[in-house]
């Protein structure tokens, strides 16, 4: 079986149906926080002292193969280090932590550092650089354990042919940059429907990751002096030498106002109302 990359092990962490989208179809999109990820590390490597290494590594073992930002000698031991943009995890008294899917990949890391360098590692560290704190992170038994688990669970999703299920944990979606490819607004809809209303839970709205389709249009007022004033449920344009214009306001979605035009309170506010921008 081909090597596994470190960083679909991040994924699989997070969220299996992320795992399943990059890692058995394929399928990567590159938002602002990927670019904004990748430029951490461009800065890390060109900044960085001579006392850090940065390895490419490959563990037949392991199955796995990835790239270490870092690697550091530490009273005689070698520790590798991951840089994170964002922050850290917090514990139930507030100290950083290191979020699960960090840990697995700073614990695959240095599973790979122990087989090339032959020697016992026992920490990683990983630098979350929004909060600007450092997480050491134990590599013992239960870690080792807990990286088999993992790889044992990527093998079968790479077996199966069908995808995972959304996650259950909604906030993950918010900064998840396949979440216009997973759909998952639109898979809790889906699931909920399938069930007999009777049956369904109570439970919070769906969180709403993007805005729905407004279908109203915007009205943009470009003649210089115009007024835009209400007359009932409809906005009326009117302007020097033309004639007014009436405007539904159930069908206007945005007003734009061009130089020097006048709206009245009375607008505003039918505006405000009807939720138009």
């Amino acid at each position: 079986m081909q090597s596994l990359p470190i960083h679909a092990l991040h994924a699989l962490a997070y969220c299996e149906r992320l795992y399943y989208l990059e890692n058995v179809e394929q399928i990567r999109v590159a938002d602002e926080r990927v670019y904004a990820g990748r430029r951490l590390h461009v800065e890390i490597e060109r900044d960085e002292d001579e006392e850090c290494l940065t390895l490419n590594l490959e563990s037949e073992r392991w199955g796995l193969t990835g790239k270490v930002d870092c690697v550091r000698r530490r009273d005689g031991m070698l520790i590798p280090y991951e840089h994170k943009r964002g922050r850290s995890a917090r514990s139930k008294d507030g100290a950083a932590e290191a979020w699960p899917s960090d840990r697995l990949q700073v614990v695959a890391y240095a599973a790979l550092i122990e087989e090339h360098a032959g020697r016992e590692v026992t920490e990683g560290r990983v630098r979350y650089h929004a909060d600007n704190v450092m997480v050491r992170v134990p590599v013992d038994d239960a870690a080792r354990a807990g990286l088999e688990r993992a790889l044992e669970r990527a093998r079968e999703l790479q077996a199966s042919i069908e995808r995972p299920p959304v996650t259950t944990n909604e906030r993950l979606c918010v900064k998840c940059s396949l979440a216009p490819v997973c759909l998952p607004e639109e898979a809790r809809l889906a699931e909920a429907l399938q069930v007999q209303p009777e049956s369904v839970p109570e439970r919070a709205p769906l969180l709403r990751l993007f805005p729905a389709d407004d279908d109203r249009r915007t009205l943009h007022v470009m003649t210089q002096g115009a007024r835009i004033g209400r007359k009932g449920d409809r906005l009326e344009v009117s302007a020097k030498d033309e004639e007014a214009q009436l405007h539904p306001v159930g069908e206007v979605g945005q007003v734009v106002l061009h130089g020097f035009a006048q709206i009245t309170t009375q607008a505003l506010r039918l505006c405000a109302e009807r939720e138009v921008g």
